[in-house]
């Protein structure tokens, strides 16, 4: 039943991949060119309007950038997915969270391309790769964790309170002010400090800077809470999903 699962979200994900590159004309394109257009939007309000002073700002913006736009529309999308795949339900059986995995699976390919977009515009802007590399494959399975365990726990209670994908939307417009993606956190003030690494995508924004900027290993004890509440949101996203997998189809 797992494997059947499996093969199903990994063939949801392709065809959904493959239906996103044939509606724009840039096709797969696309996915390099949108990251972009919003660093060319941030990086105009913050480096020329509120004249933010961070030294290489492009590059220091354009990874948060990347990071938060992965969470947020795999939250978005997967919030929505159940929702959206109500009509498929009728026509076979199998768990529903295979709804919001196949977004998590299809975010996450179109992530890793602009994120080795990232890594080259850092590496053009004069900062080399250090072995601290190493630990960069484990902050991107920490960002798949959270994305995902948010992810399914929205995916699970928005077929039954729809209006939440509106406030989902506001919620993440303000998050994203709250998760260090336009300022360096070790900058701000120790109270602020404290309050904003409660975020764990914050955190993981932090970290990975760290790395691909300034060739620091991760602070293993700033990760750790994140690790925790992402398998805790997993655990309980996939509770609530297969507590109610038979009862969606239901839902109108």
């Amino acid at each position: 039943m797992l494997l059947k699962n499996l093969n199903l979200v990994l063939y949801r994900s392709a065809a959904e991949l493959k239906s996103e590159a044939t509606r724009t004309y840039a096709g797969y394109l696309w996915w390099i060119l949108d990251p972009l257009l919003s660093l060319g939007v941030y990086y105009v309000a913050f480096n020329y309007i509120f004249h933010r002073k961070t030294e290489h700002f492009a590059v220091f913006l354009f990874s948060g950038i990347v990071v938060y736009r992965f969470f947020s529309g795999t939250v978005v999308r997967g919030a929505g997915s159940i929702i959206a795949g109500h009509s498929l339900m009728y026509y076979m059986y199998f768990h529903k969270i295979l709804f919001p995995l196949s977004v998590v699976v299809v975010n996450l390919i179109k992530f890793l391309i602009t994120l080795l977009l990232v890594i080259a515009v850092v590496w053009i802007s004069g900062f080399r790769p250090t072995w601290s590399y190493l630990a960069l494959p484990f902050l991107i399975g920490l960002v798949v964790l959270i994305s995902t365990g948010v992810s399914l726990v929205c995916a699970a209670l928005t077929p039954f309170f729809p209006d939440f994908q509106l406030l989902l939307s506001t919620i993440l417009h303000l998050l994203i002010f709250l998760s260090g993606v336009f300022y360096e956190i070790s900058k701000l003030t120790p109270r602020m400090q404290s309050i904003i690494r409660l975020n764990p995508l914050a955190v993981l924004i932090e970290q990975i800077r760290g790395i691909l900027l300034y060739g620091q290993w991760p602070n293993l004890i700033f990760l750790l809470p994140g690790l925790l509440v992402s398998i805790l949101l997993i655990v309980l996203g996939w509770w609530l999903i297969h507590k109610f997998n038979r009862y969606y189809p239901k839902l109108r």
